[in-house]
């Protein structure tokens, strides 16, 4: 069980409002909006308990207020518009706003990012006995260019396969590709475990850099 929080679903449902309205009308986009936060509590109830605070909450947390939107529409908003919805309001303006000042291809950056990635496995592991679940992380250093990690485990992964969940899962493992974006950096990758795959893996390098190894 997670933790309600309204912070998380007051951020996230106005812009995906906003993209349901421009590319499926503003009646759909309003049914969407209006049942969500119920839906969001209850699945909140069912989510596994990732621990208070976790770095990586938000991860879950935005995933859920997104999927309680899609359940709203009682159908209306299919798999694939539900999708391409998802990424059109990583598009929007106002999210260009987070990647100002962050750029993959500035070793600062990359150091930045680095070091975060580790905090939050040892995060991770400071925690197991608090925990259900978190993101894990692993680190092989085989590029030389950007940072690379893969996750073996994945709490919106679980999440989603224990409540019927599984087909909404590919969209949000999409929405990495332009977060990346956003920070100038591009995504390269080759499984996620919400087709199947062993992993998910993130070798991200900024968008400046010809030939990445």
């Amino acid at each position: 069980m997670l933790e309600y929080k309204s912070s998380y679903f007051n951020m996230v449902v106005p812009l995906m409002r906003h993209a349901i309205a421009s590319r499926c009308g503003r009646d759909l986009a309003r049914v969407c909006a209006r049942g969500a936060r119920p839906i969001y509590r209850d699945l909140l109830a069912k989510a596994p308990n990732v621990g208070r605070n976790n770095p990586m909450e938000h991860n879950i947390y935005m995933a859920i207020a997104l999927f309680s939107m899609q359940l709203s529409s009682g159908g209306r908003l299919s798999v694939e518009d539900f999708a391409a919805c998802a990424q059109d309001m990583m598009g929007l303006p106002i999210m260009r706003l987070m990647g100002i000042g962050r750029d993959f291809s500035d070793p600062r950056t990359l150091a930045k990012y680095d070091k975060t990635f580790h905090e939050d496995e040892q995060w991770r592991l400071d925690h197991l006995g608090e925990i259900d679940c978190s993101w894990e992380y692993h680190f092989d250093g085989k590029h030389r260019d950007g940072v690379s990690y893969y996750f073996t485990h994945c709490p919106i992964n679980d999440f989603c396969r224990a409540n019927g969940l599984l087909d909404l899962l590919p969209a949000m493992c999409a929405i990495d590709y332009p977060m990346c974006r956003l920070e100038h950096g591009v995504l390269h990758r080759e499984h996620t475990l919400a087709t199947g795959g062993p992993c998910c893996d993130f070798w991200i390098v900024g968008d400046k850099v010809e030939n990445p190894k």
